[in-house]
């Protein structure tokens, strides 16, 4: 049982390798181009948005939650596949660029003070969290992890990406090779961080939450897309888990066939 333990992240990371993007769907926004984007795999595509300049967002129980990013802008509420669900959420007064969800309240990162707010998941009642200490205009990203009931915030003009508790405790920290960190999120499916770089639109990067590294993907249609908000679904996708956990009893048994002397099939 030692052994097994001990190869399980190097299975997860095989696993992960066996496809290229995101193993659960990636929604994204460019408010500036007026285009929601769903990622799956290694392919995207766009929808318009029903509102304007929306980019904060987040996703839980099946339902997308935009809001604008400036005033006399709106987000909207879509369903997965990005229809408009017929509700609105106007813009009150924060530099919200970036957000995520818990189920029962959503998240996001103050652009102008660098401060965490929690609100309801109808982007209301806003109410301070915690400092982050980034500074102003240091802050974009954000995204919420179940594993520890805690939030990642990642910096704008460096490339620190940090775990806070809910009450602002930093739990650890990593730096990326990239700086104007975007569209945050951490795909439940395989409890990895996803981003984009405003440096490098159309691309997005993959790191474990102790700062390994994974993929790099990019996408030729999003070259253009300054994608400020990313999230994952809260809870994941019933097909996503299926092939991931198909992935990763496939590369176990392979584990377990080699220390038993036999050849793994290709």
């Amino acid at each position: 049982m030692r052994n097994l333990l001990r190869v399980l992240p190097l299975l997860l990371a095989l696993s992960v390798a066996l496809t290229a993007g995101p193993f659960s769907t990636y929604y994204v926004t460019d408010g500036e181009g007026g285009a929601n984007w769903i990622i799956r795999g290694d392919a995207a595509q766009s929808y318009a948005q029903h509102g304007s300049q929306e980019y904060a967002i987040a996703v839980s129980g099946g339902q997308v939650r935009t809001l604008g990013a400036d005033p006399g802008d709106h987000g909207s509420l879509y369903d997965t596949v990005f229809n408009y669900l017929g509700t609105d959420y106007p813009y009150f007064g924060y530099g919200f660029n970036d957000g995520t969800s818990d189920g029962a309240y959503n998240y996001s990162v103050d652009w102008y003070t660098g401060i965490v707010y929690r609100t309801t998941r109808d982007w209301s009642s806003p109410a301070v969290l915690f400092d982050t200490g980034f500074g102003a205009g240091n802050a974009v990203g954000i995204t919420y992890d179940p594993s520890n009931n805690s939030l990642w915030v990642s910096q704008f003009s460096g490339s620190t990406i940090a775990n806070f508790s809910l009450t602002g405790a930093l739990l650890s920290s990593f730096s990326a090779r990239v700086s104007a960190i975007t569209a945050l999120a951490l795909d439940p499916a395989d409890h990895t961080l996803w981003f984009g770089s405003q440096n490098t639109m159309g691309t997005f990067y993959q790191y474990s939450v102790s700062g390994i590294a994974g993929q790099t993907q990019a996408y030729a249609n999003m070259t253009a897309s300054n994608t400020l908000g990313g999230e994952f679904d809260s809870v994941p996708e019933p097909a996503s888990a299926f092939l991931f956990s198909g992935a990763l009893a496939a590369l176990l048994l392979c584990h377990i066939g080699r220390r038993a002397g036999r050849a793994c099939e290709r």
